[in-house]
């Protein structure tokens, strides 16, 4: 599928109703970055947030509007601009472009034209050395409780393992991120990081914030101070997202469940949602309700993959009859074994690392090569870890 294109809003916040309608509408991904007033210090914003495409919203001083395109147009050339006016007169049309906008689109926002101009975006902006970019997963719960941080982490290592490249986990659960224990690290630097050196952030930096489980899985943890998580905004994750999925093969988000407009940033960069669920009417139920709430915020089905985790197979929940509750076909199952999976965390060792003969190994191999593509080998092996804790309890203490 498409990459997203990420996107800045100037001259005024949308509209809940404007933001739904132009991700529903666009045919690619829209990531919007930041929602900046009409400003001289906006030139600042977004020499340092690159996007690909700046939609400035008519309004006030169209003289000053039209000034701010022109500089947008001279000083960010690789930036599509696109205009958008309640006043759609051929004079005001005609002079957005002399000012450089390349699309203008009229309020209140129609539908087929935003398709339109973002595919004309997307051919001329997205470039083709840039169709390297790694692939960017969000592995979201349909309820409290599903296994999220266990699952994004032993897919993670599964996507690596898989494919002999590089992979990362991005904890997102900014109050309570438990990656690190589940990865067997102890994180110096975590997303906050990428907060105090916002400024000068490029590639270099971004890899230095990772915490490497081996040459091939990395991580960007939460904070781990109190408080650090207020910090963190839209325009810190979708920076960081974009440069690791420039660096690395894979990208695996763990979010938390509150769809807040960081979890909502993180699922619009995610070429895969992947929706997990548990077998009990609550999870299912939820499940239902999420893949609804997904529709209106614009995410298109092929997107989503249903994953149904702790999975043992009962005559009370068949998966046909799953699916036709969800209206989705279920994508994969990860098997219940909660002895290998509890046993793993203990440790601090991805299960998928591990020697243990569970199905669950299996199952996340399954997982990562129907995402991927790449078949599954059981003999192959896993990265060898370094720069790991070893066997550590939670209380901290080696053994």
């Amino acid at each position: 599928m498409s990459k997203a294109i990420s996107v800045v809003v100037i001259g005024r916040s949308l509209s809940q109703q404007e933001r739904t309608r132009l991700r529903s509408a666009s045919q690619t991904p829209l990531a919007i970055l930041a929602e900046l007033p009409n400003a001289p210090q906006v030139l600042d914003e977004l020499n340092r947030l690159r996007p690909q495409a700046a939609l400035v919203l008519l309004n006030g001083e169209l003289n000053h509007s039209f000034q701010l395109v022109e500089r947008i147009h001279q000083e960010l050339p690789d930036t599509a601009v696109v205009c958008s006016s309640e006043d759609n007169s051929p004079e005001v049309i005609l002079q957005s472009f002399r000012s450089g906008a390349t699309e203008f689109l009229r309020q209140p926002l129609v539908e087929s034209e935003i398709a339109s101009v973002f595919m004309k975006i997307e051919q001329a902006v997205i470039r083709p050395e840039e169709s390297h970019l790694g692939r960017v997963i969000a592995v979201y719960a349909s309820k409290g409780g599903c296994g999220t941080t266990f699952v994004t982490a032993n897919l993670a290592a599964s996507l690596a393992r898989l494919s002999r490249k590089r992979a990362c986990v991005i904890d997102l659960n900014l109050q309570a991120g438990d990656q690190p224990l589940y990865l067997g690290l102890e994180p110096i630097y975590s997303i906050h990081d990428v907060v105090r050196n916002y400024d000068r952030l490029d590639d270099q930096l971004m890899a230095s914030y990772l915490t490497q489980r081996s040459k091939y899985l990395g991580l960007l943890a939460a904070p781990t101070e109190i408080g650090k998580d207020e910090d963190v905004r839209v325009e810190h994750v979708t920076r960081a997202i974009a440069l690791l999925r420039a660096q690395t093969e894979y990208v695996v988000i763990d979010p938390p469940r509150m769809l807040n407009e960081i979890t909502i940033s993180a699922l619009d960069a995610a070429d895969d949602l992947i929706l997990l669920l548990t077998l009990d009417i609550p999870a299912i139920r939820s499940a239902r309700r999420t893949l609804d709430i997904f529709t209106r915020l614009g995410y298109d089905r092929s997107r989503i993959k249903v994953v149904v985790n702790r999975y043992t197979k009962t005559p009370e929940f068949d998966l046909k009859q799953v699916e036709k509750v969800l209206e989705t076909q279920v994508f994969g199952t990860i098997a219940n074994d909660y002895q290998a999976a509890i046993a793993s965390i203990n440790v601090g060792e991805p299960l998928v690392l591990s020697k243990n003969q569970s199905r669950v190994i299996h199952d996340f191999s399954a997982l990562a090569s129907k995402l991927t593509g790449i078949k599954a080998q059981s003999e192959a092996s896993a990265p060898t870890p370094k720069n790991q804790r070893g066997w550590t309890s939670i209380f901290g203490s080696k053994r």
